[in-house]
């Protein structure tokens, strides 16, 4: 109960920085639809329509603004050394992994729900998947790149490596989730087809999820 109380403060706190003026969310989001609309725009085919396929478009979305919401977010704790305030309050390191995992993973729904609403208003996308599989698709695939992106965040603000150095490390890491999300969304996969590709979400989510809470007391301390 302690350890939950903990996260949920956590939580609260990275939240409440962006709600008081980070502007991460409002930006990402702003950036998010006029990449998807961009790209969209310049790949429509001549009789109309995107050339390429929706999910495909949409997880460019997601990694681009996902890329930068974990640098800002992890960049928003360096400042002022609020990350050696985190690393000195009696908290289990696995606990601040936790928090800024859920932290992350909630600003980025935000993001791309914004960025998903405006490519199938604006773009008239399709997506194979029913609506209750895309759903579940989706946030399966961002709480997977939510846990990359946070482990790695950790791992570059021991370095104090910035400057998109972040996304040049987790983008080869999360080619399978993405390539498995995408061909999920795109293709009306037969039902033991749709399970098997969930359950590479599922299993990504596990091993990067476990290894974030047993290596981010180690990583922010390198």
């Amino acid at each position: 109960m302690n350890a939950m109380r903990d996260i949920a403060i956590l939580v609260a706190k990275d939240l409440r920085i962006e709600v008081r003026g980070g502007h991460t969310v409002a930006l990402l989001s702003v950036l998010g639809v006029l990449f998807v609309t961009i790209l969209g725009l310049g790949l429509a085919a001549p009789g109309g329509g995107v050339v390429v396929n929706a999910g495909s478009l949409l997880w460019v979305a997601y990694l681009f603004g996902g890329a930068l919401c974990f640098e800002k977010t992890m960049s928003a704790d360096q400042r002022d050394d609020a990350l050696a305030g985190l690393l000195l309050a009696p908290v289990d390191r696995g606990v601040l992994f936790f928090a800024k995992w859920i932290a992350n993973l909630l600003l980025m729904i935000a993001i791309a729900a914004v960025v998903t609403f405006a490519a199938f208003i604006f773009l008239d996308l399709r997506i194979a998947a029913s609506p209750g599989q895309f759903l579940r698709i989706v946030l399966l695939g961002l709480a997977g790149f939510a846990a990359v992106g946070t482990l790695f965040s950790g791992v570059l603000a021991s370095t104090r490596m910035h400057g998109g150095m972040l996304a040049v490390v987790i983008l080869p890491l999360c080619l399978p989730l993405v390539l498995t999300s995408t061909r999920l969304l795109n293709e009306p996969a037969a039902g033991g087809l749709a399970g098997f590709g969930e359950s590479i979400l599922v299993a990504f989510n596990i091993v990067f999820v476990s290894a974030g809470f047993l290596t981010f007391d180690l990583l922010l301390e390198g």
